[in-house]
């Protein structure tokens, strides 16, 4: 087992999957880099929403505290060219939006009185050691997991089927022994186009494509052990503009 390995979680083997190259540099070598603007902003309106959802308090009053500290929280943010200021006018011109906070308020009302966000699951996938761990931000009043996205574009139907988070909540759920009534999920999308919107995808799975998706963390677990770290130069992710560590490969650190 990789040294101080106590646990994956979905996105730690999304990013394997995406690049082994990448994944090796921050979760065994945990080379520190730069945070993107565009993370902290997805975080401070992650954060809102569910805080909003849980107290109903005026969502513009929300964003204002939970900009300032997420912002605070991040020591090294990389701005560029934009602003801090730029950002916050972005948050305040999406959640501030008639038809976003209408939408916003409907999902409240799924939640019920004691709405649950940010649930903490534990997977056990047979042949991985360590457990996989994931946090569900919203379960509404019927037990059906949703999850909160912040987009620059529109999704598409299809993009929120083939997402595999999904697969990996609904899994953990039914281990814990909680069906999801009909294998249901929900996407919930702030897209923050010149006019914001509010996307709600519902889709169903099925127990074959859970098994699929622990095979697949099975078979991450198996190259993560044997330290195979492959890197993924074909992925658009493969670009400085997206990857904090593209400087330490194909040999620009010489």
């Amino acid at each position: 087992m990789p040294p101080e390995l106590t646990h994956l979680s979905y996105s730690s083997v999304s990013a394997y999957l995406s690049c082994g190259q990448s994944w090796y540099y921050r979760y065994i070598e945990k080379v520190p880099t730069p945070t993107a603007p565009e993370l902290v902003f997805g975080s401070a309106v992650h954060n809102t929403v569910e805080r909003y959802i849980q107290t109903k308090q005026p969502l513009l009053d929300v964003w204002n505290e939970c900009w300032a500290a997420q912002v605070a929280k991040e020591p090294s943010i990389e701005w560029g060219a934009a602003t801090p200021e730029e950002f916050a006018n972005d948050g305040t011109r999406l959640l501030g939006n008639a038809k976003v906070q209408e939408a916003l308020a409907a999902v409240a009302a799924t939640c019920g009185e004691s709405p649950v966000v940010e649930r903490r699951i534990e997977m056990y996938v047979p042949g991985v050691p360590i457990p996989i761990i994931g946090y569900i931000d919203i379960l509404d009043g019927q037990g059906v997991p949703a999850d909160l996205k912040t987009s620059a574009r529109s999704w598409t139907a299809d993009r929120a089927q083939s997402e595999l988070q999904s697969l990996f909540y609904l899994a953990a759920l039914n281990q814990l022994g909680e069906t999801v009534p009909g294998w249901r999920f929900k996407h919930y999308v702030l897209v923050k186009t010149k006019t914001p919107q509010f996307q709600t995808f519902e889709h169903t799975h099925s127990l074959g494509e859970m098994f699929w998706m622990m095979g697949l963390i099975q078979r991450a677990w198996q190259g993560i052990e044997r330290e195979v770290f492959l890197m993924n130069p074909d992925s658009w992710k493969c670009d400085a503009r997206y990857c904090g560590y593209h400087h330490l490969c194909r040999g620009q650190s010489a």
